[in-house]
């Protein structure tokens, strides 16, 4: 398996996944498909999930030709991964046969580059006992797109106020509630200022979540301009940031047993 990233703005986003993913787990499964790369990491506590996509496309180059699947220390990648925004060019190696136990990482300079030294590391697999999960489709009682540094912006106000996110939406608006122990926040968000907006009728929305847990999810504007978030009473909250090329993070969190105000 080897595959190459070129394109600058990629070479970030790629890195930014990594970099949110160690937050909140202590491992990473990577499956390497003929046609993709595909990665699975849920947290300890099993509240957070993330399910991401990336197709052969996305890459410069991606070159597959059986199906690998292999686990590595989230923390460990990241801080290898920090190193790429340095050069302009990326390329991660799995030789079955001959490195059955290390992935490649490799940064390197372009032939344009002049006086960069390249980086080539190997970063040990550790063993894990887990298999991938298969994601149903599901239909959201409420979905709504916006962009993701306001996310980002309002999350960490909240998050000032208190541990639970209370979300409610109905037809006219999305209301965020975080509750202290001396204050309370309530932000509403009309939905003619959302990207895009759609509720089942009839329907209200009225859920909690750990903030704590979104707020990691959603610590990145790196991944995508948008985000896009899907809600419903019988499943968890999908976070979802499209990074063209039929390509996708999607981030799921449960939502939390408590007395809803």
């Amino acid at each position: 398996m080897r595959l190459i990233i070129e394109n600058k703005a990629k070479l970030e986003t790629f890195v930014g996944i990594f970099q949110l993913l160690k937050n909140w787990s202590s491992h990473i499964n990577m499956q390497f498909e003929k046609d993709k790369l595909y990665i699975q990491s849920i947290d300890k506590s099993h509240i957070c999930f993330a399910n991401i996509e990336i197709k052969n496309k996305w890459f410069s180059e991606f070159d597959c030709s059986t199906n690998h699947q292999i686990s590595v220390d989230s923390t460990h990648l990241a801080i290898l991964m920090s190193y790429a925004l340095k050069h302009n060019k990326l390329e991660l190696k799995f030789e079955e046969e001959s490195d059955a136990d290390k992935l490649c990482i490799n940064f390197l300079s372009s032939k344009e580059s002049k006086g960069g030294f390249e980086h080539f590391f190997e970063l040990n697999l550790i063993d894990v006992n887990e298999c991938s999960l298969e994601i149903p489709k599901v239909d959201y009682d409420v979905e709504f797109t916006m962009p993701s540094k306001k996310l980002v912006d309002v999350l960490l106000e909240l998050n000032t106020f208190g541990s639970n996110l209370n979300i409610k939406c109905s037809e006219t608006l999305v209301e965020l509630n975080a509750n202290g122990d001396f204050t309370k926040l309530k932000v509403n968000i009309p939905i003619d200022d959302l990207d895009e907006y759609v509720i089942s009728e009839g329907e209200d929305i009225n859920i909690c979540f750990s903030l704590s847990h979104l707020s990691k999810m959603c610590a990145s504007m790196k991944l995508s301009s948008t985000i896009n978030v899907a809600l419903s009473r019988d499943h968890p909250m999908l976070l979802k940031y499209n990074l063209g090329d039929d390509s996708n993070v999607s981030f799921f969190i449960a939502p939390k047993i408590s007395d809803i105000e």
